[in-house]
């Protein structure tokens, strides 16, 4: 049935027949509202991420864990690790395609929304940093399909992103800007480990505190469609007793094994220690597989 037909049945049955129930259907038609909004409504090139944020007027909206008039819209034909997941952001399928868009604003306080947000909080670290975050328009093109690449594509290309956090947040490599070094510029990393660059994007190169600490959490999906976790791999299991740190990573961050999102053997790369950022990173210096694109 066509999706604005069912949409339409939805609405009427919500609004038109219950009048008497009204006060015990409330659940109800906020159920009901989710299946429209997750049947199609943030598909296609019309898809928004909700009203442009002001840092100056920023605030946190509690019953979505976002940052207040950020849309999350992960559209039901996704599959379930990414719709289950993923928030603060647009998702849909195009194609061969997951089509991520993302305002890219961090849903925690941070020094980088400036001393007159709402969502200002002094940061812990000392380096200097005289950028600000500011709402951007980036929208990430991630082959649905994954396949392995060559290993020598670089993840230090030039890219505006090389991946997108559960959170809707850039992901970066292990390189800073030069010349500095990754070890240098983790030192103006805010109190959740991401901080902005000189066009106001915010991004993660390394530790992601708001999503994952020394644990198997999944972390996003990077550019070339393969997931990424925390420190530790998960078993396959829900538990997080049998959780372990992976001891046989490729220079790549990754390694080919079952998870609790993947019941058939899959790559997906970890936060782990990169020798040339001399820290923890998300990413090394190349992608595994073949990668999509991204555009701000």
């Amino acid at each position: 049935m066509n999706r604005t037909i069912i949409i339409m049945l939805l609405v009427g049955l919500a609004f038109g027949t219950c009048k008497k129930k009204e006060k015990e259907d409330n659940s109800s038609l906020l159920a009901l509202a989710y299946v429209a909004n997750s049947s199609g409504t943030c598909n296609g090139s019309a898809a928004t991420t909700g009203v442009t944020v002001s840092n100056s007027t920023a605030t946190l909206d509690a019953s979505t864990g976002c940052v207040t008039g950020v849309t999350t819209c992960m559209d039901a034909a996704l599959p379930s690790w990414i719709k289950d997941n993923f928030k603060c952001a647009t998702g849909y399928v195009s194609g061969s395609n997951y089509v991520f868009k993302s305002q890219n604003v961090p849903n925690t306080k941070s020094s980088y929304y400036g001393t007159s947000s709402p969502l200002y909080e002094a940061r812990t670290t000392t380096g200097p940093n005289p950028n600000t975050t500011s709402s951007q328009k980036l929208v990430y093109t991630i082959p649905s399909a994954p396949s392995k690449g060559t290993g020598t594509v670089s993840t230090q290309g030039g890219l505006v992103s090389i991946g997108i956090t559960v959170n809707g947040l850039a992901i970066f490599n292990n390189a800073a800007a030069p010349p500095d070094t990754l070890a240098v510029e983790a030192l103006t990393f805010d109190n959740y480990g991401g901080h902005p660059q000189n066009t106001g994007l915010y991004h993660h190169h390394a530790g992601a505190s708001k999503i994952t600490n020394n644990d198997a959490n999944l972390v996003g999906i990077i550019l070339d469609g393969y997931a990424i976790y925390g420190k530790k791999c998960d078993n396959a299991t829900t538990t997080t007793t049998d959780d372990f740190t992976p001891s046989d990573l490729d220079s790549l961050h990754g390694h080919t094994t079952k998870t609790t999102h993947f019941t058939t053997a899959t790559y997906h790369y970890h936060l782990t220690y990169d020798s040339t950022a001399t820290i923890d990173t998300l990413m090394g210096s190349f992608f595994y597989g073949n990668k999509g694109s991204v555009s701000n």
